[in-house]
């Protein structure tokens, strides 16, 4: 994956890449580094639906933040 853009979600700086649709998203409970599947919407914003943090299992709303 290149992670050549970057998106600002809830205020944090977040790697993306505009190819495979993938961000890399801190986790607001452990700060560990998610890939994180994000569209741009139709008004330019991202949008994703949320996750699931691959290391402590804590559930990371898209409107957190």
């Amino acid at each position: 994956m290149a992670f050549n853009e970057t998106l600002i979600l809830g205020g944090v700086e977040c790697d993306y890449d505009p190819e495979t649709h993938i961000a890399l998203i801190y986790c607001s409970n452990c700060s560990e580094r998610n890939e994180v599947e994000v569209w741009i919407g139709d008004d330019g914003e991202p949008e994703y639906a949320g996750f699931v943090c691959e290391k402590c299992g804590a559930f990371n709303s898209p409107d957190a933040g």
